[in-house]
């Protein structure tokens, strides 16, 4: 199995976000912010958009926001954003497709991932974006337009 960070660098974008809203952030902030190269923020921050979580603006005044309440995002909406398919699966290459009718390897492990998909679909429902971070108290990152 590939270990994907893809979920939790979009979970660290939400958070990031949203502990600044209603302020608009510029993608290069966001990034040196998570520690994540700006070209991955930013693929991973238009799919948010595109899914309805962050509201992205043009301009001089532009960057990015979030586009609901905290309280109202979910660790779900995130994943089933960026997510491209189920997170475990025991891949296509079946090396024992000449006794298949006999081998119950690869239905034991798609019955086992559904499972643990399903387990970690209820947890992710349970976490609110506002679960994430702690709000800032003071106002020292520079605006989109200042960075």
């Amino acid at each position: 199995m590939a270990r994907s960070t893809k979920l939790i660098t979009a979970a660290y974008i939400m958070a990031f976000v949203a502990s600044k809203a209603p302020r608009r952030l510029n993608t290069d902030l966001v990034a040196k912010m998570v520690k994540a190269h700006p070209t991955r923020v930013r693929h991973i921050t238009s799919t948010l958009t595109k899914a309805g979580l962050l509201k992205s603006y043009r301009g001089a005044s532009g960057g990015l926001t979030i586009a609901r309440p905290g309280e109202e995002i979910t660790l779900l909406d995130i994943y089933d954003a960026i997510q491209e398919g189920p997170m475990l699966t025991p891949g296509e290459h079946d090396p024992f497709s000449e006794w298949a009718s006999h081998c119950l390897v690869r239905p034991t492990f798609q019955g086992i991932y559904a499972g643990v998909e399903n387990d970690m679909r209820a947890r992710l429902a349970d976490v609110r974006l506002t679960d994430l971070y702690r709000p800032w108290h003071d106002d020292t990152l520079p605006t989109a337009a200042e960075s």
